[in-house]
């Protein structure tokens, strides 16, 4: 090849000049300048394409603190669908299309599926203890997890009846919360997403006239640090970890170390403090059915070992759907509030299945007549992926891809939003169009994988979400319920004009920028329906 035609002639040339004696500042200069171009050569004929750096450092002073998904999505636009990148010496690949996740992460699975050394969220913070940042695939821990999760959660458990009723009873709170108090829709499907998800873990049972419960308050906190310790490039000692060796005392106001003691006691507080909670109950004979008392009982006597797989698996599944449902719910809320003839159509479906009346509430025996309805649940998820990266995966042994050659150890990052914004699929991406789903006929269409983003938004292979049956029901049950009874608009200004919120989204796990708009019940008829249906009537 020519690229190694030429590398044998800089070789030469670098010989030539090291045998002729004493070395000046040039030879220094020409010697530095053909490693650099050894490095690019070799890369430019092996690797992926993707965006020089500098040595050793690569590209992440490019990489931004935040919507890191936005930069990859620009070289996933200019070099294609796989982009090879170095950060801080270690080499990383971008997937930017569902081919190439499926034939990496998928079809590949398992060398592609374990996690890399997350040193601040992982280490430092401790959430390598749970699911999410669990080594795998041969990692017994990682095996357990997976197992506790399809057994309770998987597709068979979240038709049970009893996770259903839990789902909509929950949902019939939400709703009152939006009646009572319409403004502050950003915080309510965080409560409502922490109280059902404590139920079905903890058997915790979240106070109807609380403000604020405590133990959803704990997950709360410990979802921001998750959040921002995710983050890539968000802290210098996971480029660095020689760094986790530096004092606490040495840095400014203890720098990321007094973060990561921090954010790691808050995350010790969600685990142990529901934990302790069904330890009790079950002690006095009170305890409900859970996830937590179910695998206690299993085991008749628990080891030290079985209790803290059990309590890392219950915090893993509250953690994990804390704030990812919280984020589609804004997000629909957002959409209807800009297209109003999506939420007009909506509306006419469900009043025709449920009738205009209001004497009952949707359940999902009504979801196989509700084709629009579940057309918009799909569309939230595409136009505003709750985690748009992923958390990323790391290679277990070396791989060859079309030819090119991808080494060990490389940090892989699936760019979930690249792959559900591209218009090849999905045609002007950034309008929200739920009919993009549906037949001719207005029936719900068969859909293709690679245009599925139930299947995309909740990632790859063996590191797929294991609640996302669990959490798709959830984010329909809201958005039918909501659209039934409640009518979303702009806001006015002080002159009578309409607030237009921007389009945007912001964090690891993505959700809209603040914005305003009008929540208001249907007709009084919705309202005293609401109230009936959570015991107020």
């Amino acid at each position: 090849m020519l690229w190694r035609n030429v590398i044998n002639r800089l070789i030469d040339s670098t010989l030539q000049i090291s045998g002729c004696g004493s070395l000046t500042v040039l030879d220094v200069a020409l010697a530095v300048v053909f490693l650099v171009l050894l490095f690019m050569l070799i890369r430019c004929g092996s690797s992926p394409p993707g965006p020089f750096g500098v040595p050793f450092i690569g590209v992440a002073w490019q990489i931004p603190s935040d919507k890191q998904w936005l930069k990859f999505h620009d070289w996933i636009s200019h070099y294609g669908d796989i982009v090879a990148i170095t950060v801080m010496g270690t080499p990383t690949l971008i997937v930017g299309s569902f081919k190439a996740a499926n034939d990496l992460l998928d079809a590949k699975g398992t060398i592609y599926s374990d996690r890399p050394n997350a040193v601040m969220a992982g280490e430092l913070v401790g959430w390598d203890r749970g699911l999410g940042y669990a080594h795998a695939p041969d990692n017994p821990r990682f095996r357990g997890f997976r197992r506790l999760f399809q057994h309770f959660i998987g597709p068979r458990a979240c038709l049970d009846s009893h996770i259903l009723g839990m789902q909509e009873e929950e949902t019939h709170r939400l709703m009152m919360r939006f009646l009572r108090d319409p403004t502050n829709f950003y915080r309510h499907p965080r409560e409502s997403t922490g109280a059902l998800i404590l139920r079905l873990a903890y058997g915790y049972e979240v106070a109807r006239d609380a403000e604020e419960d405590p133990l959803v308050r704990v997950v709360e906190v410990a979802m921001q640090g998750f959040a921002k310790a995710s983050e890539p490039g968000a802290f210098l000692v996971d480029s660095f970890p020689l760094l986790r060796y530096v004092p606490e005392w040495i840095l400014p106001r203890g720098g990321f170390k007094a973060v990561a003691r921090r954010m790691r006691r808050e995350l010790d507080e969600m685990y142990d403090l529901p934990f302790r909670f069904v330890k009790t109950q079950m002690e006095a004979g009170k305890a409900i059915p859970s996830f937590t008392t179910s695998y206690l009982e299993e085991k008749i006597t628990p080891t030290p070992a079985d209790e803290e797989l059990i309590k890392a698996a219950a915090a893993s599944l509250y953690s994990g759907g804390a704030d990812t449902t919280p984020s589609s719910m804004t997000a629909f809320i957002l959409a209807m509030t800009l297209w109003p003839d999506v939420q007009t159509r909506a509306q006419a479906e469900l009043d025709s299945v449920l009738g205009a009346s209001r004497t009952r509430l949707p359940t999902f025996a009504d979801r196989p007549k509700l084709p629009y309805v579940n057309a918009i649940v799909l569309e939230v998820l595409r136009w505003n992926p709750a985690v748009p990266l992923g958390l990323a995966h790391r290679l277990t042994q070396d791989d060859v891809y079309r030819g090119w050659f991808i080494q060990k150890g490389t940090v892989v990052w699936a760019n979930i939003w690249s792959m559900l914004q591209d218009p090849t699929v999905f045609p002007e991406p950034q309008v929200f169009r739920p009919e993009r789903y549906l037949r001719e006929d207005g029936t719900l269409r068969e859909l293709e994988r690679y245009e599925d983003p139930s299947i995309i938004g909740f990632g790859f292979g063996r590191r797929i979400c294991p609640g996302m049956f669990f959490a798709m029901n959830s984010v329909f049950i809201g958005i039918a319920t909501m659209l039934y009874v409640f009518h979303i608009s702009k806001s006015k200004d002080e002159n009578g004009n309409d607030i237009i919120p921007a389009v945007e989204f912001r964090g690891f796990i993505s959700h809209p920028v603040p914005f305003r708009c009008d929540i208001t019940a249907r007709s009084e008829e919705a309202a005293v329906l609401i109230r009936k249906m959570v015991g107020e009537n």
